[in-house]
């Protein structure tokens, strides 16, 4: 199993830009010395939070770590032209000496459909022509397509890796777990969803297809996180940050996109149960097992910062992790 750290680019309003440029690429630093493997960071528009965009973010972290996996956990793809996003990503790749993830989703907000001039009801089909335009531009040359919403002709974009780029896609309801099994290298799991439910998804959605095309059934997972030397301690510093999270999420409209819209309409405690990645190193790995027995997981990230958490203190539990978590799973 390997180890992610989610470099979410999300402040408190009232915190400064270069405050949490220079908070996040400490945590990067501190997550490389620590063991971890994987470093990603997603996407918003519009944002209530202070928030750092995705890529020109990642391509400051890449001068900043050395062979560490960098990921586009996610880009709203249905947003962008992926001519654009493919070039955009393939100099994120040529940046760092590491493997790079081309992650994507739908998104789901209304107010970055509306600022985009994107009709809502066209992310799906956006997102599937994107993926595999994009997808063609960074692996072939004299790329010809023809789609309802993007079409190229002769193309040939400037900087390829060798041999492309792996590609996660996020999924929340089935249709969309379906269509990962189809499009991407692997089913990039959500934070939001239960274990048991992404475990049902899993063996009922995800694998038979992906059996059947002669692929692989691991899977990457987000999951908020928060390790700390008590379960006391580890749930209070969570309740204090994630609970207003997760009702800007509602506000979102990030409930309509689950498979089961009343998942986030819960208290802390009932949203944590089963959801959560809290408690002790001990707890945490015990937890760390189930997911790879579960979901075969074979890369967890975690998302232990938020919007007013200090980064000393989420220093403090990316160190306990790096000593206690990562040398026992």
């Amino acid at each position: 199993m390997k180890f992610g750290l989610y470099l979410n680019p999300q402040g408190a309003p009232d915190r400064s830009p270069t405050d949490l440029r220079d908070g996040l690429l400490d945590l990067a630093r501190t997550a490389e010395a620590a063991g971890f493997d994987h470093l990603s960071a997603g996407q918003h528009y519009l944002s209530d939070f202070t928030q750092l965009q995705l890529l020109p973010f990642l391509s400051r972290v890449a001068g900043e770590v050395s062979e560490m996996e960098l990921a586009t956990g996610v880009v709203l793809l249905p947003l962008h032209h992926p001519v654009d996003i493919a070039e955009r990503v393939a100099t994120l790749d040529a940046l760092h000496d590491g493997p790079t993830v081309f992650g994507v989703g739908a998104g789901y907000r209304d107010a970055e459909f509306d600022a985009f001039g994107v009709p809502k009801r066209e992310r799906v089909p956006r997102l599937v022509e994107g993926l595999e335009l994009a997808d063609r531009l960074l692996t072939e040359t004299n790329v010809t397509y023809e789609g309802e919403y993007y079409a190229v002709e002769d193309a040939t974009i400037p900087v390829r890796p060798d041999g492309g780029l792996t590609t996660w896609l996020a999924a929340n309801a089935n249709p969309a777990v379906e269509r990962a099994a189809r499009l991407a290298d692997a089913w990039f799991l959500n934070p939001h969803a239960t274990v048991g439910e992404l475990a049902a998804q899993k063996r009922d959605r995800y694998d038979p297809i992906r059996a059947e095309r002669g692929e692989s059934t691991a899977v990457p997972i987000l999951r908020e996180a928060f390790v700390a030397p008590t379960r006391e301690e580890a749930v209070d510093v969570a309740r204090d940050h994630l609970a207003e999270k997760y009702r800007a999420y509602v506000d979102w409209g990030q409930d309509e996109a689950m498979e089961d819209e009343e998942d986030l309409h819960r208290p802390f405690e009932a949203l944590a149960e089963d959801r959560f990645l809290l408690g002790t190193p001990a707890e945490v790995c015990e937890e760390l097992e189930r997911y790879k027995r579960e979901l075969d997981a074979d890369r967890v990230v975690f998302r232990c910062h938020w919007p007013g958490l200090s980064f000393d203190r989420v220093r403090e539990c990316l160190e306990l992790i790096g000593d206690e978590v990562i040398p026992n799973v």
